[in-house]
């Protein structure tokens, strides 16, 4: 498994895709966190775990959402709070973890 971080537009995507031609690519990963977590009640590290042992593979990529201002939106909170919890997992499992900023990979794992 291979974790791409960054925030919005930073080109975490395109760079696993250069990276990683043909791989298992899990896009948007902050949004699965958010449907799984938010919407079907899951706890954040414990869909993160079953994640990695369904998908050894995968190249997850995500946004980094817990930066800036914190929202006013419960929700939004809650939302910001998942994500850090299952990435944590994801990043612990990981062979390789990359932080993108302005295109530009930078390894932290």
């Amino acid at each position: 498994m291979k974790l791409y971080i960054g925030g919005v537009f930073q080109g975490q995507e395109d760079l696993a895709r250069a990276e990683n031609p043909g791989g298992e690519f899990y896009p948007d990963f902050h949004e699965a966190i958010r449907r799984a977590v938010l919407a079907e009640g899951q706890e954040p590290r414990e869909f993160a775990r079953q994640f990695c042992r369904e998908h050894p593979d995968a190249i997850v990529i995500a946004n980094e959402v817990g930066a800036g201002v914190v929202p006013m939106v419960r929700e939004e909170r809650a939302f910001r709070e998942a994500v850090g919890r299952a990435l944590c997992i994801i990043a612990q499992q990981a062979e390789s973890v990359t932080r993108c900023v302005c295109g530009i990979g930078v390894r932290i794992k």
